[in-house]
């Protein structure tokens, strides 16, 4: 809708004829629409006057980008809201363009309409801070006035705390890509667990009911219940092999190169002995040390794998710790490195203690991040509910070791929504999905041996509580 008085609004971009329409098109709305050619045209225009919005180009070559001028808008006119446009829109950009201070992310090519959408949101934003900073400078008088005001505003508030949740779990899966829909799936089957115990009136758990609000906050702490990965260092976070890339080429290269050496020492050796030259015989010893050094970099290779590690190419990693090679300085260094040979001795999996322990700290990150957010009393056990994720009913499990009384029931049920997905998704990089059947009777064998909680078990699988996201898993 136009502004009901003319409203600044500068566009900034170095394609005159995309700038001029906008321009335009925006005045014939009711806009006070002016344009700049670039960042620095668009910081000198700022400088003289006030522009509630801001819509600028991302890609403006010879100058300021986009980001840049965001954050000059920044420091130059906190008040103002910034718009990024661009043709070369990702996930990564949009969460960029957010945390440089963009309100909002426009894709080309765009309908006017787009552009006038993403307008309006932000001058009712805008509006909205204003009226804010009006009503905080004159409290007591406006108290009485605004009271209405606020109480309108109370779904606009949730929807923003809804975008907030939704954000955050972007931002999570940017970080780990190969896990994307991890979070969303986990909190369809807790919350999807939480209503069949509603519908379950028997049974250890038929006293417990949880009402809307408990839901909702039991949905929010599984959407959020991985977010201190982002504390976890990418390269162990998304570790699919033991190796770093590139470890396993230079350890095979090495063995190219012990290999010829061991070729010129033979081939020495037959000389001196005055053996004449045979090419047959020449042939025959690339071929054997060919031959060995297949065999070799097969059992590496597979020993990389995150697989279960097999008794005996465990044995032959022992033999492989005593051979070496000649450096190029002369010096004689091993085939493999000692800390690669302890990772490829990893028995299971593709992380060492050490990047296992760094891993497991996220759900203590996830913990301080969600314990400094205000919530609302409805929402108050999110932090806590997050926490306790991982812990097992034996003790056994992470970070606190909790026993089955100290853990909140609703932890109870995301640890076997969490468990299940992490079996059943096939996006996971260091193993293959498992099918649902198998999935379901790995989590029966947890329970059995007292890591999940039996009864709620029982119950996902009776409701069928896993088919609920079994289209997005396959």
């Amino acid at each position: 809708m136009p502004p009901t008085s003319p409203t600044p609004v500068l566009i900034v971009d170095d394609e005159a004829d995309l700038r001029n329409l906008l321009v335009e098109a925006l005045s014939d709305q009711g806009y006070e629409a002016e344009g700049a050619e670039s960042g620095e045209a668009a910081l000198a225009k700022i400088r003289q006057r006030h522009f509630p919005v801001v819509l600028t180009d991302l890609n403006m070559p010879g100058g300021l980008s986009g980001l840049d001028l965001v954050q000059a808008i920044r420091q130059e006119d906190p008040k103002a809201f910034p718009i990024l446009i661009t043709g070369y829109a990702t996930t990564e950009s949009a969460i960029l363009a957010l945390k440089s201070g963009a309100y909002d992310f426009i894709t080309k090519p765009f309908k006017f309409a787009e552009v006038e959408a993403s307008l309006t949101r932000a001058l009712d934003h805008y509006r909205t801070r204003r009226e804010n900073e009006a009503y905080q400078q004159n409290l007591e008088a406006m108290v009485e006035a605004r009271t209405e005001e606020i109480l309108g505003l109370k779904d606009e508030i949730e929807r923003l705390f809804e975008g907030f949740v939704q954000a955050s779990v972007t931002a999570i899966e940017a970080r780990d890509p190969s896990t994307s829909g991890h979070s969303a799936r986990v909190a369809e089957l807790t919350v999807g667990l939480a209503e069949a115990v509603n519908h379950t009136p028997n049974g250890a758990y038929g006293h417990v009911h949880m009402g809307e609000q408990q839901l909702r906050e039991l949905r929010y702490a599984s959407l959020l219940h991985d977010f201190g990965k982002v504390g976890v260092r990418e390269q162990v976070l998304v570790k699919a092999k033991k190796l770093e890339e590139g470890r396993l080429e230079q350890i095979f290269q090495r063995q190219h190169q012990r290999s010829l050496e061991a070729l010129v020492g033979e081939l020495r050796g037959a000389w001196a002995k005055g053996l004449p030259y045979d090419p047959a015989f020449i042939e025959q010893l690339l071929l054997s040390h060919q031959q060995e050094s297949e065999v070799l970099m097969e059992m590496l290779a597979r020993s990389n794998e995150p697989s279960v590690l097999a008794r005996e190419v465990a044995s032959e990693l022992d033999r492989v710790a005593g051979l070496a090679f000649d450096h190029w300085t002369g010096v004689r260094r091993p085939l493999v490195d000692a800390p690669d040979l302890e990772l490829l001795r990893i028995p299971k999996g593709s992380l060492s203690a050490e990047e296992r322990e760094e891993v497991q700290s996220h759900v203590t990150h996830t913990f301080r991040f969600l314990s400094k957010i205000p919530w609302t009393r409805e929402l108050a056990d999110v932090p806590e509910i997050a926490y306790a994720h991982h812990e097992r009913l034996n003790g056994r499990g992470y970070p606190r070791g909790l026993q089955s009384t100290e853990i909140p029931v609703q932890s109870k049920m995301m640890a076997i929504a969490d468990v299940f997905d992490a079996l059943a998704a096939k996006d996971r990089p260091y193993k293959s999905a498992v099918p649902v059947d198998k999935a379901l009777l790995i989590l029966e064998e947890e329970a059995r041996i007292n890591l999940l909680d039996a009864n709620l078990l029982q119950i996902f699988i009776e409701a069928k509580v896993f088919e609920r996201t079994m289209a997005r898993i396959f």
